[in-house]
């Protein structure tokens, strides 16, 4: 497993902090909330082995977010979203990471189009801000104590 630092240098994690190591060959990975609990969970395939499926139980819960695309585009294959925190006392907007929806992603894999947002702690998300492929913007106004939510393009 490969972790980012503050320094964006890149450095191998040990097991002990990740908590994974998938025995045999692995050909493909994919993540996605399997369960709906709002955690990302890891499906590995692996040749002529089973397929593991890794549950997530540990990390908190995010906001799951399924967009719905126009007719040519169902699933907003190229869609971008953010996590909209308000204002900075300076003025500045207070967004997280950004996500965007991918069509497919190693060797047979797809993560999944519906995205677990992240949500920084002791922060109130205010909204969360789209990007439709056709380049649209908006903001969705998110309520206290929603976990999932579903927006079809305009």
């Amino acid at each position: 497993m490969v972790a980012r630092q503050r320094t964006r240098d890149f450095y191998r994690c040990r097991r002990k902090y990740h908590g994974i190591k998938v025995y045999g060959e692995q050909r493909g990975a994919a993540l996605a909330d399997f369960n709906h609990d709002g955690r990302v969970d890891l499906c590995v395939s692996q040749n002529n082995g089973a397929t593991k499926l890794y549950i997530n139980q540990r990390a908190k819960r995010g906001v799951r977010v399924t967009l719905r695309g126009s007719a040519g585009n169902p699933e907003a294959v190229g869609a971008q979203m953010r996590i909209d925190y308000g204002r900075r006392p300076s003025g500045v907007p207070a967004m997280g990471p950004m996500r965007t929806i991918q069509a497919g992603s190693g060797y047979r894999s797809q993560d999944a189009a519906p995205q677990v947002l992240g949500l920084k702690d002791g922060a109130r998300p205010e909204g969360l801000w789209i990007r439709w492929p056709n380049g649209k913007e908006e903001t969705v106004a998110l309520e206290k104590d929603v976990w999932e939510i579903t927006r079809a393009e305009q």
